[in-house]
Order: C-alpha cells, then sequence, then structure tokens
C-alpha cells in the first residue's frame, strides 16, 4: 500500500475555524485558496514520516486558480483533508532538504513552526508525487437569497433552454461574474 493512498479517498474538507482564521492572518491565504490547490491536478503531495506516529502528516505544493504557488500542510481525519497551514511559497518550488525537521506535538506548534520557516529547508520535494484526487469536492455553504418573481421566472426559461436546473445555472452565471470581478483586479 502506497503512502498516499488514504488522500484518494477524500471526499471534502474539516475546517478549523482556528486554523483557517491564522493561515488568513499571518499569510493571507484563504479557505477557498487552499481548496483550490487540492482541486487543481494533479496534486504534488509529500507523505511526512517523521509524525506519522501521531497523525499522518502530509505536505503539497500547488498553484491557486490565480497562480498563487502555496505550502499547504495537511492531514486526514475520515475521509476529509484538514488543512493545518498554509503559506506562499518563496523562490519557487523546491528540491533539496537541508535542515532536520523537529518534531511537532500539535496543530498549534506545527502552524507556529510553518508560519516562520521555509519547506525547502525541511523536506525533501525530490521524493514529492503527483497524485489526483477524484472524489474531493469543494466545500458549500446554503445560503438564502431573496430574488425578484420575475427574474426566477427568467432563469427558468433560460435554464430550460440549456436543460439545466435553474438553481444550476444561477450558479454558473455567479461563478462567472465572480471571475471577471476578481480578474479585473
Amino acid at each position: 500500500m502506497d503512502e498516499l493512498d488514504p488522500l484518494l479517498g477524500c471526499t471534502g474538507f474539516d475546517w478549523d475555524d482556528q486554523n483557517a482564521l491564522k493561515n488568513w492572518e499571518r499569510h493571507r491565504v484563504t479557505t477557498t485558496e487552499c481548496e483550490e490547490v487540492f482541486l487543481r491536478s494533479p496534486l504534488v503531495v509529500r507523505h511526512d514520516s517523521l509524525h506519522a506516529k501521531q497523525e499522518v502528516r502530509y505536505y503539497a505544493l500547488d498553484q491557486t486558480a490565480r497562480d498563487r504557488l502555496l505550502f499547504v500542510a495537511f492531514t486526514i481525519r475520515g475521509d476529509l483533508v484538514r488543512v493545518v497551514s498554509a503559506r506562499d511559497i518563496e523562490g519557487g518550488l523546491p528540491v533539496n532538504m537541508k535542515k532536520r525537521m523537529p518534531k511537532l506535538t500539535s496543530e498549534e506548534r506545527e502552524r507556529d513552526f510553518w508560519a516562520s520557516h521555509d519547506s525547502t529547508e525541511y523536506l525533501d520535494w525530490k521524493k514529492a508525487k503527483r497524485v489526483k484526487l477524484p472524489n474531493l469536492k469543494p466545500s458549500l455553504k446554503t445560503i438564502s437569497i431573496r430574488l425578484p418573481v420575475s427574474m426566477i421566472e427568467d432563469l427558468k426559461v433560460l435554464a430550460n433552454q440549456r436543460d439545466v436546473p435553474y438553481q444550476s445555472l444561477l450558479k454558473v452565471f455567479l461563478a462567472e461574474r465572480v471571475g471577471r470581478e476578481l480578474g479585473a483586479k
């Protein structure tokens, strides 16, 4: 069995509010950007054998949808990816391990460690593998919005022409507009 096999069964994300907040405060990395790293394919992943006795740790390198290079430390809980720490990769993709990795006994200590250390100095990225996570889905949140009835009826007509549910078409329209707005900045 390959050390990365548990990744293949992952279906979603387990977000810890404190981890998410600290990743934002320290590195301006959002949960959405972390998910983008995992949802792009294939993902560059390295198994951490040092912490395997406590809870298996993995490290990933990849880009967000806006080409931001990120380093992500994470674990797997059940069939969910739990991000421990995320930050920008400085100086491009790393290849050589130079220093011995300290033993990190908690998520808090690990988050603090990665907040101030470069993974290129501790991890041999030549041993990383490219993996695809076919079952992984982005986090979803249900919201409630009020729309004029006429807009909903127009949306239903457009959706019917495309043979899709109107809620799905609304998501497509929102995604396109959000992408355009973010791309314009």
